[in-house]
C-alpha cells in the first residue's frame, strides 16, 4: 500500500469516527429528552385535578425540548403516528409531524406565559400552506382576540391551548374530538 493510500484511509477513518461521535451525541440528547417527557406525562396523569392553572405553571418551567417531546408523546398516545425532527433547533418552525388515516399534520409548540405572538401563528399558517398540510398550533399562553380571528379564518390550523391542552395530555380522555378537523 502506498503512502497516499494509507494517508487517505487514516483521514477517512478519523472523519468517520467524528461523524459517528456527533450522531450518537445527538441521539443521546433525544433519548434523554424523550425520557424526561415520559416522566412529565406520567406526573400529569397522576395528579389529574381539574385546576388547569397548576398544569400551565408546571409546563412553563420544563425544558422547551421536553415540552415538544411531551406533545409528540401525547399524539402517539392518542393513536397518531409521530415523526420527530432530527434536531430541536433550526427546524423551520415545525416541531414535529403526526399522521392519522394517511394524512400528515404539522406541529408547532410554544411555551408562553403571556399572549402568543400573532406573527408566530402567521408563520405557521404560511409554513402549512407551503407544505400543503394542516397543522396544530399548541401553546401554554393566552390567545388574543386578533389571533383567535386569524386562526378562525384559517381552518387548516387547530389551536390547542387552555382546557383543550389539559385534556390533550390526559391518558384516558374519551373527549378528544377537538383534535379532528
Amino acid at each position: 500500500m502506498s503512502f497516499e493510500t494509507k494517508y487517505f484511509w487514516m483521514f477517512f477513518l478519523v472523519l468517520l469516527f467524528i461523524l459517528i461521535f456527533f450522531k450518537s451525541k445527538n441521539n443521546a440528547k433525544h433519548f434523554k429528552t424523550l425520557k424526561s417527557a415520559k416522566r412529565v406525562y406520567k406526573r400529569i396523569n397522576l395528579i389529574k385535578n381539574q385546576n388547569t392553572g397548576w398544569l400551565f405553571s408546571y409546563l412553563r418551567k420544563i425544558d422547551p425540548f421536553v415540552f415538544e417531546e411531551l406533545i409528540l408523546l401525547s399524539f402517539k398516545k392518542k393513536g397518531f403516528r409521530v415523526r420527530r425532527n432530527k434536531r430541536y433547533t433550526h427546524d423551520g418552525g415545525i416541531d414535529g409531524r403526526c399522521s392519522r388515516n394517511k394524512e400528515t399534520f404539522l406541529i408547532q409548540a410554544k411555551r408562553y406565559s403571556e399572549y402568543i405572538k400573532e406573527e408566530h401563528v402567521r408563520q405557521f399558517i404560511y409554513t402549512c400552506y407551503l407544505q400543503n398540510k394542516r397543522g396544530y398550533f399548541i401553546h401554554t399562553g393566552k390567545t388574543g382576540i386578533e389571533t383567535k380571528k386569524l386562526i378562525n379564518q384559517n381552518p387548516q390550523i387547530k389551536l390547542i391551548s387552555g382546557d383543550k391542552l389539559y385534556k390533550f395530555f390526559l391518558e384516558n380522555n374519551e373527549n378528544s374530538d377537538f383534535l379532528y378537523f
